[in-house]
């Protein structure tokens, strides 16, 4: 959340000299006692040089970086390479829309992705976006990834591209936009047009279109390629809250006399996850080969994640959640609950998942546990957004402001081996597993995706084109390369 810092939220001073330091010094002491591993950050800073951004002055021994302004503040902490790194409180203000979200290809160009409110009815999905505030497209994604929190350029451009559709006012005016926004877009070969849009504020009505238009699908439920039958799925986010499934199931289960909050919540769980299983299990009987997609995923309910997976792969990986202890060297893991099946697929069939540099928190999840049970990933590095806030965060607040600065309060570690255990356990021996090959997923070990984000087995860049079709040609280049590395019969 970061770039060309306009409007005097940024250029204020937070309260003089004296007011900065004791700033500086909270921050790099809550960092210190709270952050889950500091030391994982210097471990990913050492194996990705040319993925990372700021430094560690923050949390290291030395001198403490400036902490003045907002501009500084996002300087300083966009060293951990943290996605879940965000400012909040008062001065930030809510978040606010163009009413379309943003997709980029691997070689920095953009489309309109979604359009979910009439607001934004001049786009039309699929339109090339040429320049922002007429600035080219690839130029503007180069300035604002460099200041945007997260473990790796592309990602970062990605998720800036996320946010010029929706963040908050503050993020907005550091990105360098103001209450409108120019777009030089172009449908198909038609002559570019330039469409100017406000930033309305982001409503329940905005956000439940916006959920509707994420989990609409790009690839058509069933088409060939190279020969192979493919039927396809769309996971776009884990929001039961707007699922009419999840509440009709949730709400009878409250009427039953003696049930728990916890049980009503699995009722809907389940219902959502029966409801894909039938829709799974009819698409595959008549493909070959199922496509999981969760490009773009926005995450939500890891728990529903979990669930689903499970229904795809009859595999529930151990996953811990990794906290600081209080003691030097010393991890606190806990182990993450699971429920009871709420069912499985009746199909054999292989399953690739898609991910690309927008898959994010319990969508990289999800595709951390179908790796681990044996599917196959294609597309990109996933965002690399493995830690996680607990319910009800509110941050740290600092001294002398009104910001409170989030950060990953837990990182998630995925033990297929089932090697770890809840507890304490020696950070450094922990941290020489899931780093190997460069914090590479492993069946054999315990792995993590904090700010490394999920590797693929097939890396597939996308470009233009492959936005605009929805990734069918992507799609089949993979399974081209797929059958000749031997990965797919």
């Amino acid at each position: 959340m970061k770039s060309c810092i306009i409007g005097l939220i940024m250029l204020v001073p937070l309260a003089g000299i004296a007011a900065e330091k004791s700033e500086a010094v909270a921050l790099r002491n809550y960092l210190r006692q709270t952050y889950p591993s500091l030391a994982y950050v210097e471990r990913y800073r050492s194996a990705y040089p040319e993925e990372i951004q700021g430094s560690n002055a923050l949390w290291a021994e030395g001198p403490l970086p400036p902490a003045a302004t907002a501009q500084d503040l996002v300087s300083a902490l966009v060293g951990l390479e943290d996605y879940h790194v965000s400012l909040k409180g008062t001065a930030v203000g809510s978040n606010q829309t163009l009413g379309a979200l943003f997709r980029t290809s691997s070689d920095k160009q953009m489309i309109v992705w979604r359009v979910f409110d009439t607001h934004g009815a001049e786009l039309k999905s699929g339109d090339a976006v040429l320049s922002i505030d007429d600035v080219p497209t690839a130029a503007w994604l180069d300035r604002v990834q460099a200041v945007t929190f997260g473990g790796n350029r592309r990602s970062r451009a990605a998720l800036a591209a996320f946010q010029l559709g929706m963040s908050t006012r503050a993020n907005h005016q550091i990105q360098g936009l103001g209450d409108a926004v120019s777009l030089l877009v172009q449908t198909d070969a038609h002559p570019p047009r330039k469409v100017i849009l406000k930033y309305q504020p982001m409503s329940e009505q905005r956000a439940l279109a916006m959920a509707n238009a994420v989990e609409q699908r790009d690839l058509p439920r069933h088409f060939s390629a190279v020969g192979t039958r493919i039927g396809t799925m769309r996971l776009g986010l884990f929001a039961p809250q707007y699922s009419d499934t999840f509440n009709k199931a949730n709400d009878q289960a409250e009427k039953v006399p003696g049930t728990t909050e916890d049980q009503a919540m699995l009722a809907g769980f389940c219902a959502v996850v029966r409801s894909y299983i039938a829709e799974f299990d009819a698409v595959a009987d008549q493909a070959d080969v199922m496509v999981v997609d969760l490009r773009g995923n926005m995450g939500g309910f890891g728990r529903e994640a979990r669930l689903l997976v499970e229904a795809m792969t009859s595999v529930s990986t151990p996953t811990f959640d990794v906290f600081a202890s209080g003691k030097s060297g010393v991890l606190k893991l806990v182990a993450q609950p699971t429920d009871a099946s709420c069912g499985r697929v009746k199909s054999r069939k292989p399953i690739i998942v898609m991910t690309d540099a927008g898959t994010r928190s319990a969508g990289e999840h999800t595709a951390a546990w179908m790796w681990a049970g044996n599917a196959l990933l294609v597309g990109e590095r996933t965002i690399g957004a493995g830690g996680g806030l607990e319910a009800g965060s509110k941050g740290f607040a600092l001294p002398n402001s009104n910001f409170n600065v989030r950060a990953s309060e837990s990182f998630a570690f995925f033990d297929p081996r089932g090697e770890l255990q809840a507890g304490e356990a020696n950070e450094t021996a922990l941290l020489e597993k899931v780093s190997i090959d460069r914090f590479a997923p492993s069946r054999a070990r315990p792995f993590a995706t904090q700010a490394a984000g999920m590797r693929p087995d097939l890396e597939s860049k996308s470009t233009l084109a492959d936005l605009r079709d929805g990734g069918r040609a992507q799609i089949e280049r993979a399974l081209q390369a797929l059958r000749e590395r031997g990965l797919l019969k």
